[in-house]
């Protein structure tokens, strides 16, 4: 698999932040997002991709979260605070610094 450097020359920067500021991360992001979900882990997992960004999975992955359950019986029960929402922060910085490779 090539490395990130291949795609852009910035390194990703990213952040965990809370469910409302994930969702307005996604809301407010300047291009398309293509949503992905893989079963691979439990919970799912799901990752918000800018193909501008980069044309491969996962280096076009600018936010990720998993498919929890809000049921407290439910398989994939977290309590919000046990949640993950992750953000890249300079996805613009990577953005400006694209290389021009494609996959």
């Amino acid at each position: 698999m090539p490395d990130d450097k291949v795609f852009y020359t910035a390194k990703p920067v990213s952040k965990r932040v809370s469910k409302e500021e994930f969702n307005r991360f996604i809301e407010n992001y300047p291009r398309p997002l293509t949503y992905d979900v893989t079963g691979i882990c439990e919970p799912p997992a799901v990752s918000y991709n800018d193909f501008k960004l980069a044309n491969r999975w996962p280096y076009s992955i600018v936010a990720s979260t998993h498919i929890y359950d809000d049921d407290p019986e439910g398989y994939y029960y977290e309590p919000e605070e046990k949640r993950s929402y992750i953000i890249i922060e300079n996805y613009q910085e990577l953005f400006d610094s694209k290389t021009g490779y494609m996959a």
